[in-house]
């Protein structure tokens, strides 16, 4: 029973030490730091990155695969484009398609603000038509 005691009046004089306001203090950091048991073995690190990181191919091509006729329109796009810009692409090449350009990527539906990105599209992948069909 002492011993529980002694390590909750140990833990509370840790933790009202810990939430006592703060000041920014310059130098280094183990010469500032109180010699606490529970910190000290943890350690300090900053990551930096170092040159650019490119997260992948600015342009790359892909193909949009036309179900009613079985053509293949292959359009340059960018990571960032969204659907919407691929499809005003694709009816810039292939005006026979319509206002009403629907897509498949990977057996889903894409939606219109979707980024190829987010789809994970990759060079050469295929893009293919749909037409949306009303009543039964």
């Amino acid at each position: 029973m002492a011993l529980m005691f002694a390590v909750l009046t140990r833990y509370r004089l840790f933790q009202l030490e810990a939430c006592e306001p703060r000041q920014c203090v310059k130098g280094d950091p183990k010469d500032t730091v109180p010699n606490y048991e529970p910190l000290k073995n943890t350690t300090h690190t900053v990551l930096q990155v170092q040159g650019s990181v490119s997260p992948g191919p600015k342009r790359f091509p892909v193909n949009v695969f036309n179900g009613s006729n079985g053509t293949k329109i292959p359009v340059t796009v960018r990571s960032t484009d969204t659907i919407k810009k691929l499809q005003e692409k694709v009816l810039k090449l292939s005006p026979d398609l319509g206002a009403s350009l629907n897509l498949i990527y990977n057996g889903k539906p894409v939606q219109l603000d979707q980024t190829l990105s987010e789809l994970q599209v990759k060079p050469g992948a295929t893009f293919i038509t749909y037409q949306k069909c009303c009543g039964g």
